[in-house]
């Protein structure tokens, strides 16, 4: 890709079927319209066929009207399946600081000190 490239979001065709996207709304219920390709295509089928129409504010500004706390996203839902979790992030990131943090002498050899705390090297 470039930097002249522009990415644009694929259109609804005219033969989407409407009753398959209520299913897939019922299906996808719980999953954000941002994060979830099924309930988006699901979404956008229901508004070209006029079903439905969408919010003029999003949830964040609707709840923040209303003086709602709007939850934040947890990590989980953040990232692909498989993805490892955040102690394997934790361990990456430690591991790069030893590498960035130097070395130094001590009565057991030398040996570098995170900032979490954490010592590595030997003797």
């Amino acid at each position: 890709m470039t930097d002249d490239t522009i990415l644009i979001t694929p259109t609804i065709c005219g033969r989407a079927e409407v009753e398959l996207a209520h299913q897939q709304m019922r299906q996808h219920r719980a999953c954000r319209i941002e994060r979830c390709a099924w309930k988006w295509a699901a979404f956008y089928t229901l508004v070209r066929h006029g079903r439905i129409t969408p919010q003029a504010l999003s949830p964040r500004e609707r709840a923040h009207r209303r003086g709602i706390a709007f939850p934040a996203e947890t990590i989980e839902y953040c990232l692909p399946i498989g993805t490892p979790g955040l102690h394997t992030f934790q361990q990456v990131l430690d591991g790069l600081t030893q590498l960035a943090v130097p070395a130094t002498r001590s009565d057991q050899g030398w040996r570098a000190v995170t900032d979490h705390g954490h010592v590595a090297g030997g003797a």
